[in-house]
């Protein structure tokens, strides 16, 4: 492919509609919280609300909350405001309200909801002027299994039995913005995975199980009732790379399955969600075979700028089959490799030998270099 057809194709690609990629997580960037009327000053601090929760999403970190920089932040919150916009709650029970008077110089009962969208190309910009991860709408799905030993048996969590418990991991889940996924246990689960599994960590038995949810990475809990009011928690999360565990102590099975969710999001963020100050943005080169199309170049082109570590991506080179890219990278090489997995639109390519290039910088790009293939 000549230069003056790569003219045409970036002419051509910018008249064509980005491509749709995989289920990304919506509503990052908004966040919705109870106030009690419409006033100015009730308004800023649901706004001010709604930063934190939006925040907190945004990065996958609720540590941030305690930073020295929150609270001076937090008072700009409605500079990055881009809409705003109330609905009401539905009213008490007839005779509730009265019944359960408000305290002179309480808080009035909230009677609606804010719903706060903010600027995600200024949040981002003030997450990375901060050394914060921005994380972006590609983010792996988890699916849990959970398992409860009492003393007297062994069990596999049954959701239709116990829905507090998934809405509880779930509500964690959202406020981290993780896709969290409760296996059904119906038949088909049932006969795919039993609580020896689970409690023996027999890993193949339960990546086969999972298959069928199609999930990024699977939690495992074991939950063993010590005493009255203790419970422990054996956790293992397994991804492509391999497994994690860690060890928790709870009051409850609801609180030991919300801390699972918790550290699991604490450990994806380290993996997915590179930090600006942990690695200077580099550059590398990823060169992606398969792409013999116009439609093939705008797919791949318009998946990369849909990630968050990408800041910058610039077309390299074009030949008949494959084309490269220049990109400046946030959080290094591994970040980069990670973010690409998730998405399912490339493959990883083994390449023995380098190719051949008439760039002068070929030889230190060689180094910094990803190879994929179209799917």
């Amino acid at each position: 492919m000549s230069w003056h057809s790569v003219w045409v194709l970036l002419l051509l690609s910018a008249l064509l509609p980005g491509q749709v990629f995989a289920e990304r997580v919506e509503g990052i960037y908004e966040a919705e919280v109870p106030v009690a009327g419409q006033s100015a000053a009730v308004r800023s601090a649901g706004i001010r609300e709604a930063f934190a929760r939006m925040l907190v999403k945004a990065t996958g970190e609720r540590e941030l909350l305690v930073f020295d920089w929150f609270n001076s932040v937090q008072k700009r919150a409605p500079r990055y405001v881009q809409q705003y916009r109330y609905r009401m709650l539905p009213p008490p029970p007839t005779g509730e309200a009265a019944a359960q008077p408000v305290a002179e110089g309480a808080a009035a009962q909230p009677d609606r909801l804010l719903w706060v969208r903010f600027d995600e190309r200024a949040v981002n910009r003030l997450l990375r002027d901060n050394g914060l991860p921005a994380w972006g709408s590609e983010r792996p799905s988890t699916l849990v299994w959970l398992s409860f030993d009492n003393g007297r048996q062994r069990t596999l969590y049954q959701p239709e039995m116990e829905p507090e418990l998934r809405e509880s991991m779930q509500v964690v889940a959202q406020q981290r913005g993780l896709p969290l996924l409760v296996p059904l246990m119906d038949l088909e689960d049932q006969t795919a995975i039993q609580s020896s599994d689970i409690w023996g960590l027999f890993e193949q038995n339960i990546r086969s199980a999972s298959e069928r949810y199609l999930p990024d990475v699977v939690l495992v809990g074991r939950l063993r009732r010590l005493a009255a009011n203790s419970w422990s928690a054996d956790w293992t999360l397994y991804d492509a790379e391999g497994a994690s565990s860690w060890q928790a102590d709870g009051a409850n099975r609801q609180q030991l399955a919300q801390q699972g969710v918790e550290q699991a999001g604490n450990l994806l963020v380290a993996r997915f969600a590179p930090k600006a100050g942990a690695l200077d943005a580099g550059t590398l080169r990823i060169r992606i075979a398969g792409v013999e199309r116009l439609a093939d170049y705008v797919l791949v082109r318009d998946y990369l700028k849909t990630l968050v570590m990408i800041e910058q991506l610039d077309l390299l080179q074009a030949e008949p089959d494959r084309v490269s890219f220049l990109a400046r990278v946030q959080g290094g090489r591994e970040a980069l490799r990670r973010g690409i997995r998730l998405g399912g639109v490339l493959e990883p390519v083994v390449v023995e030998a380098p190719l051949a290039e008439s760039a002068a910088t070929a030889l230190s790009l060689d180094q910094q270099s990803l190879e994929y293939r179209l799917r």
